[in-house]
């Protein structure tokens, strides 16, 4: 949960200070240093560091920081925290939604504490806008110096409508993961996408759902508007005849793209609990044999991208 931001730089870059919740000796500080710790490990820009580590008697919760972007990120735990969330408001960082304290609750807060940790953080503020923005910007502005503190994401491309009557052109590749079949799709401006009936194949076991009693359309902006991010908020999904070049084969199909359906595999991992969820999240998940297709990819993209095992016509 975002506790606040302290946008004053000095000595130290501005800090975004994040909180876990504790409840006296218990709380969530081993799955946090296996996760954190984990990150670390990996080709991340994100390298925590545990700066302090309360004694074994109290816990043995740890303090963490990391610096992106030229802004400092802390996290701490904080006893009682429950009792703030059911009146949290929504902030973002870097794009991905927070609870996150209002200034009221910030004050409350305050208000109630030591002086000594008054002082401490008498420039906190409740955090209002993201700063850590992700924007999309054209690569030649970042060549030329022109944008600056943002991260790049590359842009995604909503396909025109075809004339009626008419057939998209595209070519396809068969992707293996973990012994998942992933088909996708690429247009004659080299975008990348996935068809509704590979993703409805992987999640729920069904190559054809019936658009109307399976209300393909409005499922898709369903499980697009519960991902963490608004960056595929108002996609038009729609039905459209492709072919494909290579075998002249004719599909009736929505085409999502590559980015979003991994996303919303990606994101399959916020429904999983106890174990599994940690090992989701800290990469020690090991396929079974029995094992759901959707949990495998999920598990597989956490750390990867089917944009590495696309063939170009470079490759």
């Amino acid at each position: 949960m975002i506790f606040g931001f302290d946008p004053i730089a000095d000595e130290e870059p501005p800090t975004i200070y994040l909180v876990y919740p504790v409840y006296g000796k218990r709380g969530l500080s081993g799955s946090i240093r296996s996760i954190l710790k984990t990150i670390s490990k990996k080709a991340s820009p994100l390298k925590w560091k545990e700066y302090r580590t309360e004694p074994k008697f109290s816990g043995k919760f740890g303090y963490w920081s990391t610096q992106y972007n030229n802004i400092r990120i802390d996290l701490s735990p904080f006893d009682g925290l429950v009792h703030f969330m059911n009146n949290s408001i929504a902030r973002t960082i870097a794009d991905v939604e927070f609870m996150a304290f209002s200034s009221e609750q910030l004050e409350i807060f305050l208000e109630n504490t030591s002086d000594e940790l008054k002082n401490n953080l008498s420039y906190l503020d409740a955090l209002e806008d993201d700063p850590i923005p992700i924007k999309l910007v054209d690569k030649s502005q970042l060549e030329q110096g022109k944008a600056k503190n943002v991260i790049e994401v590359e842009a995604w491309e909503e396909l025109e409508p075809m004339p009626e009557g008419e057939a998209r052109i595209m070519t396809r590749q068969f992707l293996y993961v973990d012994g998942v079949e992933v088909e996708v799709c690429s247009n004659t401006n080299g975008k990348y996408f996935v068809r509704h009936n590979v993703y409805w194949w992987i999640m729920h076991g069904r190559k054809n759902p019936d658009p109307q009693y399976q209300r393909v359309i409005e499922n898709l902006k369903d499980a697009v508007d519960r991902l963490p991010t608004i960056r595929w908020a108002g996609y038009k999904f729609r039905f459209e005849t492709i072919i494909f070049s290579e075998d002249d084969v004719e599909v009736e199909s929505v085409l999502l793209p590559l980015a979003m359906f991994e996303d919303l595999f990606k994101d399959l991992k916020s429904n999983c609990t106890g174990k599994l969820r940690e090992e989701l999240e800290t990469g020690e998940y090991q396929s079974k044999p029995d094992d759901n297709p959707n949990i495998k990819l999920c598990a597989w993209l956490q750390r990867n991208s089917l944009g590495s095992l696309l063939q170009t016509k470079d490759s």
